[in-house]
């Protein structure tokens, strides 16, 4: 048994057929199905059923490559158990990042990162919640930097900073002329609300008079992952919406006044960066939660008050 022949049954398992596994892992079909046909005499066992299209694993093949994808995932840990003894630090890093953190904080420590680990190729990935801690379990990310809390297990959380929430505003929508809102001035039929699956929908829901979402009276519907698109329709709409803290930092001063406060007690939402229990990479993972939290403004790395954190009614 060979690890080869392991990564050719997972992607006749992932690609449901013989012709495209091959297609994927660069190799012929016929050089493709002799050492699986091999893996099969080894084991005494049949791993596909040949007979279904697409191609299916039997019954006592799907727990063969479950157990196959583990073993190509550890295997894959090799080279960094060796980067983390060597004394520069280099290899690969990949990362997972929500839509409505990344516009905003990937600018804020991306050079710099560059510059500090000129040997470490860095990959990012927008993703929601869901999907980073999934590919973070399946060894797919190395790391990633979501809205917290979460309910989820296998799982470390380092907090890295606290943003507060905002109100975007247009200037025709009635609310445009309080210089401050409280959470029972917003109703969620009347706000600009992201994509169902987004974190920060829910919690902006959270902080929201909870009114009905079937009210919302108006004509157009837009369903979108960015808060930048949300900012726009905005404004074309006359509409209101509520922004992240970093994300009102770069609003310019002409907009300023679209801008409002959530009086009383102001809601904060937790970024936090995740990784595997199982993680590697020890060293650049804590380099670069340091460099983070470097980067952002002072006054977000401290830890409000009790009470103020929104829920991000996230389960993994």
């Amino acid at each position: 048994m060979t690890l080869v022949q392991l990564e050719y049954i997972v992607a006749i398992a992932d690609y449901g057929s013989f012709v495209e596994a091959a297609s994927k892992c660069f190799v012929t079909q016929p050089a493709l199905t002799t050492q699986v046909k091999n893996l099969e005499n080894e084991l005494d066992v049949v791993i596909f059923d040949r007979t279904r299209k697409p191609i299916i694993p039997t019954e006592i093949g799907a727990q063969i490559i479950e157990q196959a994808r583990e073993v190509i995932q550890q295997s894959r840990k090799i080279p960094d158990i060796v980067s983390e003894f060597n004394t520069e630090v280099k290899g690969n890093l990949t990362l997972g990042i929500i839509p409505t953190i990344s516009p905003y904080l990937i600018p804020l420590f991306i050079n710099h990162f560059n510059k500090q680990h000129p040997k470490v190729n860095v990959s990012v990935r927008e993703e929601i919640t869901e999907e980073v801690i999934f590919k973070l379990k399946n060894g797919e990310l190395d790391a990633g930097i979501i809205a917290t809390p979460i309910e989820t297990k296998g799982v470390i959380t380092i907090p890295l900073y606290y943003e507060k929430f905002y109100v975007y505003v247009s200037r025709n929508h009635p609310l445009y002329y309080k210089e401050e809102l409280a959470a029972t001035d917003l109703k969620v039929s009347d706000l600009w609300l992201l994509k169902d699956g987004n974190c920060f929908r829910n919690q902006v829901i959270n902080i929201c008079a909870k009114s009905s979402q079937d009210d919302f009276a108006n004509q157009f519907r837009y369903e979108s992952h960015s808060i930048e698109s949300l900012k726009r329709i905005v404004e074309v709409k006359d509409g209101i919406t509520l922004i992240p803290e970093l994300a009102a930092k770069l609003i310019s001063a002409k907009k300023d006044d679209m801008i409002k406060v959530i009086k009383d007690v102001q809601p904060v939402r937790e970024v936090s960066l995740v990784v595997s229990r199982q993680f590697l990479k020890k060293r650049l993972i804590d380099n670069l939660a340091n460099l983070i939290k470097e980067r952002v403004p002072e006054d977000m790395l401290q830890k409000p008050d009790e009470g103020t954190i929104i829920e991000t009614d996230i389960k993994v």
